[in-house]
């Protein structure tokens, strides 16, 4: 379950750094655990990681996720929720941020920076883009 929190034309994102050294941007969010619904999931995992509880709105987009390394692929189904922040909410690592997470940022996805894994920046910037992305590769790099 991932969280797509936007503040006009900038989404807010987590940046992250690969075992290589290479810089790459992900959305908010993580694995159901047992007995979650999917906004309970939402909701804790982005207190886990970027220290807010968003108020989580409606499905935006399904993916299919091929992630992981090679020798070591797992499929994922991924849902994108539309969801909001206080207009006071600052950037920061939250409780329990990912290991490879160096911070929160909120990042204009037209820029030239890190890539977007999985490519869901394509979609994020594409008004009416489908709600079945169909699938996206997330190589860690």
């Amino acid at each position: 379950m991932r969280a797509v929190i936007r503040k006009g034309d900038l989404v807010l994102v987590q940046l992250k750094q690969a075992a290589s050294g290479r810089r790459y941007l992900t959305l908010p969010g993580g694995r159901q655990e047992f007995g979650e619904t999917m906004q309970q999931c939402v909701v804790r995992e982005c207190l886990e990681e970027i220290g807010v509880a968003p108020r989580v709105g409606e499905v935006l987009h399904v993916a299919d996720v091929m992630r992981g390394r090679e020798g070591g692929m797992r499929h994922l189904i991924e849902v994108l929720f539309d969801c909001s922040v206080p207009a006071d909410y600052a950037p920061r690592m939250g409780t329990h941020p990912d290991k490879r997470q160096l911070a929160t940022i909120w990042a204009d996805l037209s820029d030239d920076g890190p890539q977007f894994l999985p490519r869901y920046d394509l979609a994020l910037n594409q008004p009416g883009a489908p709600v079945n992305l169909g699938r996206l590769n997330s190589v860690i790099p």
